[in-house]
């Protein structure tokens, strides 16, 4: 049930209303952000959080219909709009500040904040969208989370999360990697850069965390890692490595910046979740969460020779 002051309800009921709406984005760095759909900004106005922001005029954005339901199904709201608010930049999107951001979307009396906001509709920033300067952002509602898939299933793959159960990550008891990945993390810095997604780091990265901490880092020690910069344009960004052959790094997705030269990083190998790398790599083995020796589907229904 949606509640709202006597003062809102009669400047909804009213014939000719002043009403708008207020968006509210908290990133999960805390930034807060404000929007409205009204012609001047709104604010500083304190909402029902607690949280006082100025909503800025926005133009050129258009709300899909917003609908609840009673049968905890999924209720998505979308919005279409313009990269126009200096606030939002294309290229933070891409690299994942506004994940998970908190969205709240409030009704207000512009001309009479006094009476209160109506909390319409409270969720995530889910998938975003971005075609020739335009942006298609979904917000996902709070049953949003009952859509995550509970237990797992049996398979060659070792299914735990790499560093789970060190390092703050924590899941099931009996899906627990225990490998500490700061062992195996390491410095560096940039020495070129190809393109968005490929660069050569500085020579010395070395297999740190392995029985031969000193030698060079193999073609395929970083591949599936993660590289997280320090420094530069692209500080506390962090990138999957799709591939490492001993000299360059190439990036799963493209850098939301240029990196220069020395601009400085810290990299840590990844697993591909496979016996070889639990054991050879990590030494890990008695911790592998995989059944690589259940016989599949071929052995299943293969015949006999006759």
């Amino acid at each position: 049930m949606k509640t709202a002051s006597s003062g809102l309800l009669t400047d909804i009921a009213a014939a000719q209303t002043t009403l708008a709406y207020l968006w509210k984005i908290k990133r999960a760095d805390g930034t807060l952000l404000g929007f409205t759909n009204h012609d001047l900004n709104i604010g500083p106005y304190t909402d029902g959080d607690g949280d006082t922001v100025t909503y800025l005029a926005s133009t050129g954005y258009l709300p899909s219909a917003i609908a609840g339901k009673s049968d905890l199904s999924v209720d998505n709201l979308e919005v279409t709009g313009f990269l126009e608010s200096e606030s939002i930049q294309e290229s933070d999107l891409r690299g994942g500040i506004y994940d998970d951001a908190l969205i709240e979307i409030r009704l207000v009396n512009w001309q009479n904040l006094s009476h209160g906001d109506m909390l319409l509709r409270a969720g995530t920033l889910g998938v975003v969208k971005m075609v020739n300067g335009m942006f298609h952002a979904e917000i996902r509602g709070l049953a949003f989370r009952l859509t995550t898939v509970l237990g797992g299933l049996y398979g060659p793959t070792c299914r735990a999360q790499f560093g789970s159960g060190k390092n703050g990550i924590d899941m099931l008891s009996t899906w627990l990697c225990q490998i500490d990945v700061t062992a195996y993390q390491q410095t560096g810095s940039v020495a070129s850069v190809t393109d968005g997604r490929t660069l050569v780091p500085s020579s010395g990265l070395l297999m740190i965390g392995s029985a031969t901490p000193t030698a060079a880092a193999p073609a395929g020690w970083f591949d599936n890692g993660i590289l997280t910069f320090t420094s530069g344009v692209n500080d506390g960004f962090n990138f999957e490595i799709k591939s490492w052959d001993g000299t360059t790094l190439i990036l799963y997705l493209p850098m939301p910046y240029a990196p220069s030269a020395s601009d400085t990083f810290v990299i840590e190998p990844g697993c591909d979740h496979s016996p070889d790398d639990c054991n050879n790599k990590f030494n890990n083995i008695v911790n592998f969460r995989g059944e690589p020796f259940i016989p599949g589907m071929d052995a299943i229904l293969a015949t006999p020779d006759a």
